[in-house]
């Protein structure tokens, strides 16, 4: 893993790393959740690495879903 010094999450790297580690609805969504596959099979220093390697669009677009899976499940 990178030093934090060395490589600086945006927070929307963040938020997509947080949400690899665990969602409240992870269990309502797995079959539909781009993360739900990554987030069990990933370790901690695999998630971060995934994360940092995704360009600006693609945390975009996965947050953009995560963002309507959660306005139709709360």
């Amino acid at each position: 893993m990178d030093s934090i010094l060395e490589k600086s999450f945006d927070q929307q790297r963040s938020l997509l790393f947080g949400l690899l580690q665990g969602c409240f609805f992870a269990e309502e969504a797995k079959d539909s959740c781009p993360l739900s596959q990554l987030r069990n099979r990933l370790s901690l220093e695999e998630k971060y690495d995934f994360v940092m390697g995704l360009i600006a669009e693609e945390v975009t677009n996965i947050l953009e879903q995560h963002e309507e899976c959660y306005k139709k499940r709360f």
